[in-house]
């Protein structure tokens, strides 16, 4: 089950991650640089709703975590006010954002080379799933994986912890000899930890302090990723 975030549970330490048979994949920041899509369409948000606009150095912040969670956690919103910002964002992004988010390089490739070696490689993702769907199949890579999992209001699933249960479920007997969560927040991390699973954080997405001070592996670089993935 879901833990709570303010009841995250201690990280697991990674064990031998070339052995284990499947990768989970956070999308913004790790797989797709999406950051100035997102940052335009909230932008676009704030000057529609005529909500004082926090700073580009707190939005930045915004990219992974659910954007609600954002609104009322950090802005202090109403649940009103963190509702009618979130729409005029996702309206912005659908037409805009989604469009422009591009794989980081050596991403598609290393996703490639995990499931030629027989590895399950699926997307967590914190974006609605049909948006992460939308998103990769405009990049030419919803083919390339095995599932795609994200959150859904209607069916409960709104953060990364449940979105990662589902994930697993749907995967079913595949995840039996393990899994590993790679990305770039410590949400992703603290959500894998909810499920006893093991984190790997990556160096090129929208991270920050929090995540260096962790003491979970990182993966500065791509070839890195690859490295800790398949030696």
């Amino acid at each position: 089950m879901a833990v709570p975030a303010h009841t995250a549970p201690p990280l697991p330490t990674s064990p031998d991650l070339r052995q284990v048979p499947v990768v989970l994949l956070d999308l913004d920041g790790t797989i797709v640089e999406s950051g100035p899509g997102i940052l335009a369409a909230l932008d676009h948000a704030f000057a529609v709703c005529g909500e004082q606009h926090p700073g580009d150095e707190v939005l930045q912040g915004f990219i992974g975590p659910p954007l609600s969670d954002s609104f009322r956690g950090v802005l202090g919103l109403s649940a009103a006010r963190a509702e009618r910002l979130r729409q005029a964002y996702n309206d912005h992004y659908l037409e805009h954002g989604v469009l422009s988010s591009a794989p980081y390089p050596g991403m598609r490739e290393l996703i490639a080379a995990l499931r030629a070696e027989g590895r399950t490689v699926a997307v967590a993702t914190n974006k609605p799933e049909s948006t992460a769907i939308r998103l990769l199949r405009n990049q030419g890579l919803a083919d390339e994986l095995d599932l795609i999992g994200g959150t859904d209001a209607a069916a409960g699933r709104r953060d990364k912890a449940a979105v990662i249960e589902d994930v697993l479920l749907r995967l079913g007997d595949r995840v039996r000899a393990g899994a590993v969560m790679v990305g770039d927040r410590l949400h992703d991390a603290e959500g894998a930890a909810a499920h006893g699973l093991p984190a790997v954080l990556v160096g090129w997405g929208y991270g920050g302090e929090l995540e260096r001070a962790s003491g979970l592996p990182v993966a500065e670089t791509v070839p890195e990723l690859s490295a800790l993935l398949r030696g």
